[in-house]
């Protein structure tokens, strides 16, 4: 277990540090802290609403193993987002960077890496809870339901522990150590209120905004 969490705590800084320094230095910084604190505390609450869903669907997982079974997803969410690592600190040093109201490059960043992370989710439960659900449950459509509930958990728990820790990366490009360290309910510079306004203004761009 102590194996998993370092791998899952050193992989999930790797991913972090690269998405801060699209930033500025002090953001990845702080991100070698911050996105291992968002995997963790993501797979902290994924691992009661599993078992609640597990339990509502008649799996036969005792609590135990639901907690195993969410490290292993959550250290492989990790994985993979380290496997992308240095794609991803590419394309953040290299993009168009934000002038004003005209956010050049940034959107796209963050929604490509929102959309890693949400895959990098996915197929980490399909694949890591499949065989274990099917040795489980003998309906179909129950362990279908149970895998798509598991999904759906981990993307709203994830989507806005993210933005209750933000920022990870941002739009000023000129991050300073006295800058807060959580961003908590307060809006952002588009004026989204939460993480799922804020994904719509990135494929929506409010008035006034590109």
């Amino acid at each position: 277990m102590m194996r998993s969490l370092l791998t899952l705590t050193a992989s999930a800084a790797t991913y972090g540090f690269s998405i801060g320094i699209s930033n500025s230095w002090v953001y990845a910084a702080r991100n070698l802290v911050k996105f291992p604190l968002l995997i963790l505390s993501t797979a902290a609450i994924c691992a009661l609403l599993y078992h609640v869903l597990a339990r509502f669907l008649d799996a036969r997982f005792d609590f135990v193993q639901v907690q195993r079974l969410v490290l292993g997803i959550f250290r492989d969410i990790s994985r993979l987002l380290c496997a992308l690592s240095p794609a991803v600190c590419f394309l953040g040093v290299t993009m168009q960077r934000p002038q004003g109201r005209d956010l050049g490059g940034y959107p796209q960043f963050l929604l490509l890496n929102v959309g890693a992370i949400a895959l990098c989710g996915c197929l980490s439960v399909y694949f890591r809870a499949r065989d274990r659900i099917m040795q489980s449950m003998n309906s179909a459509r129950r362990r279908n339901l149970l895998v798509a509930g598991w999904m759906l958990a981990s993307l709203a728990v994830g989507g806005q522990v993210c933005w209750m820790i933000r920022p990870f990366f941002g739009t000023s490009g000129a991050g300073a150590w006295d800058t807060p360290w959580f961003s908590g309910s307060s809006a952002d510079k588009r004026g989204a209120s939460n993480f799922y306004e804020a994904v719509y203004y990135l494929i929506v761009p409010p008035d006034g905004w590109k």
